[in-house]
């Protein structure tokens, strides 16, 4: 489907849908309109993720609940 198919979908169905239906269809737009995380990175910072996903890959890191835990304490640490 396209970006114009798309849109001529929802235009045609908005008189059908309750208001509450609109109303998540709207804020659900609004949430996916804005930056995420990586998008607000810096284009070094992408090639630091980058980077760690490919040695990710290649079988080098530890496992997600040793990184999870690591992680959690460091969060504790700086109270965010």
């Amino acid at each position: 489907m396209t970006r114009t198919q798309a849109i001529a979908v929802i235009n045609s169905q908005l008189d059908v849908l309750t208001d509450e239906r609109v109303e998540a269809l709207a804020a659900l737009a609004q949430a996916w309109s804005e930056p995420t995380a990586y998008s607000t990175l810096s284009d070094i910072e992408k090639a630091d993720v980058e980077s760690a996903l490919d040695r990710l890959d290649r079988g080098l890191g530890i496992p997600w609940d040793e990184a999870k835990s690591r992680l959690r304490a460091r969060l504790s640490v700086t109270g965010t």
